[in-house]
């Protein structure tokens, strides 16, 4: 320890303040000398507290303590019955910043900050706040202590101003998003690198889907090489998985023309149904559904819907389509067999 090799520690006194950690050793003593002989005797001592009045037999009451109070601010309160006595420390000028701790090193002095979530650095001074920036980057946020890295949007893309957070990349080609896909009722990830990479052919499930509130959901399809296209739902959740993991179905009013948008002009619907938001599903589960989006159906009901648009999605008239378009007899652009790339990202 310490003090085995360096017996010149300077104390530091801090008058009315007392500091409730474990003790190492109690004593009577004189004076604070004393205590303070006391305390450097001690290799697991680091400060003390001393009583402010003497007792009856004229001596005050010493405290050793196992730790100080730049790692346990917490503990450490005004009290008029003692003084404090703290070992002067790379500590001393508070250089943990946003709230960070600092933790001393006594041998070397020199110190650590153990930062609060949220914060990161040597001094706790940068933060994983993504609505700082002004611009596309690469940034690094902190979810359930990990760190990970994703692209984070900025800008009027099609979503309107601010950052956006990439939440799920999907393919609709591809089975991995259907609507029973458990990644939609998990907490596991899924190619991390995806969310590096914009809006690519890169399927993604990000940590952010559990773990992100947002008052603003910005849905993008895109069809071949063209440019994605977008919508937005004003929808304040705690988190992606809050919405979806419960199978509950939560109704959204945007209107089948908004829907349409995300595929283009040739987005096709049938004219009756319009069932619309999350876990949206028809009446027979058999006929389409989707985790996100709209069904229809050529029928004033909704037991038999065999149009779609949305993401992980599922059901007739074709169960391999995970995202984008399908659309069966009686729809008002016709029969469509579109897969697309989807993506979610929230505000």
């Amino acid at each position: 320890m310490y003090h085995h090799s360096l017996r010149q520690d300077v104390f530091i006194k801090e008058e009315h303040h007392y500091l409730n950690v474990p003790k190492v050793g109690t004593f009577t003593v004189y004076d604070s000398l004393d205590c303070t002989f006391e305390c450097l005797g001690n290799p697991s001592c680091l400060s003390f507290n001393l009583a402010a009045y003497k007792g009856a037999d004229g001596k005050l009451r010493c405290e050793l303590l196992s730790s100080e109070k730049y790692s346990n601010p917490e503990e450490y309160k005004r009290n008029e019955s003692f003084h404090h006595f703290s070992i002067k420390t790379p500590c001393m000028s508070s250089p943990c910043q946003n709230g960070g701790t600092c933790v001393a090193n006594y041998k070397y002095h020199s110190f650590d900050c153990r930062c609060k979530e949220g914060f990161y650095g040597e001094f706790c001074e940068k933060d994983f706040i993504l609505y700082r920036l002004n611009v596309t980057q690469l940034v690094t946020l902190l979810v359930d202590s990990k760190l990970f890295s994703v692209l984070c949007h900025f800008g009027n893309f099609g979503c309107g101003d601010g950052g956006w957070t990439p939440v799920m990349k999907m393919d609709g080609n591809k089975i991995r998003h259907l609507c029973t896909s458990t990644l939609w009722s998990n907490k596991e990830t899924f190619n991390l690198d995806g969310g590096k990479t914009g809006f690519d052919l890169q399927e993604t499930k990000l940590p952010s889907y559990w773990n992100i509130s947002f008052s603003k959901i910005c849905l993008g399809m895109k069809i071949n090489d063209n440019q994605p296209k977008f919508i937005v739902i004003n929808k304040q959740a705690n988190s992606f998985y809050s919405l979806i993991t419960d199978g509950q179905y939560r109704a959204t009013s945007l209107g089948r023309d908004t829907w349409k948008l995300l595929i283009g002009s040739d987005a096709s619907l049938q004219l009756s149904c319009n069932k619309e938001g999350f876990n949206v599903v028809s009446d027979n589960p058999g006929k389409s559904k989707a985790r996100i989006g709209i069904i229809s159906n050529d029928q004033d009901h909704c037991v038999s819907c065999n149009s779609r648009i949305g993401f992980g999605t599922g059901g007739k008239p074709d169960e391999s389509n995970s995202c984008g378009n399908e659309a069966s007899k009686e729809s008002d652009k016709g029969r469509k067999h579109i897969k697309t790339m989807g993506y979610i990202l929230v505000q």
